[in-house]
This record gives C-alpha cells, structure tokens and sequence, in this order.
C-alpha cells in the first residue's frame, strides 16, 4: 500500500488579517469570551488555537462584515511520506 504524504497545519491568521486591514488590536477588541492576550498569541504563533477559540475569531470577523471561514485561517501542506527503510 502507498503511504499518503504528511500534512502540517499551519495557523495563517496575521496574514488574512493583513489581507483584510485588520490588527490583532482591532481583532482583540471584537472577539468576546477570549482574552486579548490569547489573540495575540494565535495571530503572532506562539499558541495554536482550540476551536472554540478559532469559532469565536470567525463569528466576531464575520460580525464585522468579513466573510471568514476556517480554510482562511488554517492551512496546511503536504509533506514527504516518511520512507520505511527495511534492514
């Protein structure tokens, strides 16, 4: 059987907020039920999100009048299948 490649997931959040003209600030301030502090983390990468963090982050863009999903903030790319070497 061939094995399918990796996946790695990548939280793309500054980028589509750059894409949108949106600081973490102005995002921060919109988001409710999450601490500033936690949007700032996830945007800047040094926390990845739950999803109740992720749907919070997309209802309050989508409050906002953009039209976000998650495909817009999560990524991901394929990565070499790790090779079994028999001995």
């Amino acid at each position: 059987m061939q094995s399918l490649s990796n996946v790695k997931l990548k939280i793309a959040l500054k980028e589509y907020l750059a894409s949108l003209n949106v600081t973490p600030y102005m995002l921060g301030k919109w988001v409710t039920g999450v601490s500033p502090q936690t949007i700032f983390a996830v945007t800047n990468g040094t926390r990845k999100p739950s999803l109740d963090v992720l749907e919070a982050i997309i209802n309050a863009l989508r409050s906002k009048g953009h039209p976000a999903t998650p495909a817009d903030i999560i990524k991901y790319e394929a990565q070499a299948p790790e090779q079994d070497i028999d001995h």
